[in-house]
């Protein structure tokens, strides 16, 4: 798909609950469409259920609303954020959102409108259901944009904000208008879904978690039901990715051999004081807090790696518990000969230059690692070759 040239905006970022960005890196988007809805429950004396109303189109020549589309996708792409796909068995939304992708005028506001009136007919029914309070409700902004760093088919992201907040819309069309001072807290539920990877995997859920989500107020508990999100990344899952994002985190931000190891050994042992029984779950928040503790206090990644790692698109839920085999299996090297003729498992912390003394040791060329054998595997070893344990040459 042709992207036509983004214009970055760069709003000023305000301390907050969620992950900062010090990332001097902006990622821009190209708004496509864009409308707010509004969700009110009536007072009793008027039968108590949810009402809802769409506004028009936003006017995305404006600059204003440029900046808004910039704004609510930065703060939900820095935002603690669960992964998965929506549950087939309860969610309409799905069928609504795959029909709109298949429509060859994919960009028309009729059918943009359309899919917005149905996501707000299952809020309003969902909320009547629990019977949510009044100030579950709130402005229900949907957003389909492209970024600039991903070709494809775009994203379309559902938020339900504070009606108080520095998002605020006109009563008669609720279109945006100025930017207050941000409130970091106006995102009370999300969902964004990468239509590239939806359609690729609708309507099985045979491929990669294409939904993003995520919870904020309980009092508004019912979208997530509504939205018909499931999660489907795994503990095991949430693991494996921290530990790629630590390898891919010491190396861009050229950190030297003996921290690296210690971030390792760090998250390690982290991962192990939380797979004990009774343990607290972990989040991103504290495992970049040990990493922290091992960076020096002047070295410029301190305080990044929340921000890398949700900028990078690592799939990490917003709370993990590690079992202790998961635990223990990280920051290790799964190495597998051809044809499955062998297999080792090496720790990324033992392997080294071969004047390094590390015990394993990488040959010059880069081809071979050697590693030391002891007791009675290395005279299993001997025996294998015809060699005798007791009289082997130096």
């Amino acid at each position: 798909m042709h992207i036509e040239p983004i214009v970055e905006h760069t709003p000023e970022e305000a301390p907050g609950d969620e992950v900062q960005d010090q990332s001097t890196s902006i990622r821009s988007v190209k708004p496509l469409m864009a409308v707010t809805a509004k969700l009110e429950k009536r007072n009793r004396n008027q039968g108590g259920q949810f009402l809802s109303k769409i506004g028009m189109p936003w006017d995305l020549n404006d600059d204003v609303a440029i900046d808004f589309v910039y704004e609510i996708e930065k703060r939900f792409r820095r935002k603690y954020k669960k992964f998965g796909v929506f549950d087939n068995g309860r969610s309409a939304i799905s069928r609504e959102l795959n029909g709109y992708c298949e429509n060859e005028d994919v960009y028309s506001p009729e059918l943009f409108i359309s899919l917005g009136e149905g996501v707000m007919a299952s809020l309003s029914v969902e909320a009547d259901e629990v019977n949510a309070p009044k100030s579950a409700g709130g402005n229900i902004v949907f957003m389909h944009y492209l970024r600039a760093d991903r070709e494809g088919k775009g994203f379309f992201l559902v938020m339900l904000l504070e009606k108080t907040s520095m998002f605020d819309f006109d009563d008669e069309n609720l279109q945006p208008e100025k930017l207050e001072p941000i409130n970091t807290k106006a995102i009370k539920q999300a969902a964004m879904v990468d239509l590239e990877l939806f359609t690729a995997s609708y309507p099985d859920n045979d491929g990669e978690a294409y939904l993003t989500f995520i919870e904020g107020s309980s009092k508004a508990a019912f979208f997530k039901t509504a939205m018909g999100c499931s999660e489907d990344i795994d503990n095991g899952r949430s693991i494996s990715e921290l530990d790629r994002a630590i390898t891919d985190f010491v190396q861009d931000k050229a950190l030297d051999r003996e921290v690296a190891e210690s971030i390792r050994s760090g998250f390690k042992a982290l991962l192990i004081e939380h797979s004990k029984p009774n343990s607290q779950p972990l989040t991103l928040e504290l495992v970049q807090s040990r990493v922290d503790r091992i960076l020096p206090e002047d070295n410029e990644a301190v305080g990044t790696f929340a921000a890398y790692v949700n900028d990078n698109n690592f799939k990490v839920n917003q709370w993990f518990s590690p079992t202790s085999p998961q635990a223990k299996g990280v920051g290790k090297i799964d190495i597998l000969g051809e044809n499955n003729s062998y297999t080792v498992q090496v720790s990324q912390n033992a392997i080294g230059e071969v004047e390094s003394g590390k015990p394993v040791k990488l040959s010059p060329a880069g081809d071979y690692l050697y590693i030391p054998i002891h007791g009675e595997k290395r005279e299993e070893i001997f025996k294998l070759l015809g060699r005798d344990p007791d009289r082997h040459e130096s």
